[in-house]
């Protein structure tokens, strides 16, 4: 399992290494309807899926059939037992987003 760092700002862009591969991932806050939204880059930096709604306790990446992307999952969690709702500053405060390898996904859903 690893943490995804988030930045304050509300629009930023980083390199990630996920079971030895590189990505870019670019987080947006959006203003109006009150939510992130992550892109996700390969190595190259060419785009392989724009728009994934950060949203709590959910596997971000099930349901995206995109060939290059990452082989595990990302799920947004409630680190503090509070309210269920993402709000502009909540991420690495009262949320975290976790990146869950191939093999931690396998291991946790077959033991």
């Amino acid at each position: 399992m690893l943490m995804i760092p988030f930045r304050s700002t509300g629009s930023f862009r980083q390199q990630i290494q996920l079971e030895g591969v590189i990505f870019f991932l670019a987080f947006k806050w959006n203003a109006l309807n009150e939510f992130w939204t992550m892109d996700i880059f390969n190595s190259n930096e060419d785009p392989l899926i724009y728009g994934i709604k950060i949203i709590p306790d959910f596997p971000l990446l099930s349901f995206v059939n995109v060939a290059g992307m990452p082989r595990g999952n990302m799920i947004c969690q409630n680190v503090v037992n509070g309210e269920n709702v993402i709000k502009r500053f909540d991420m690495n405060q009262k949320f975290a987003l976790f990146y869950y390898s191939e093999m931690e996904i396998l291991t946790l859903f077959t033991a």
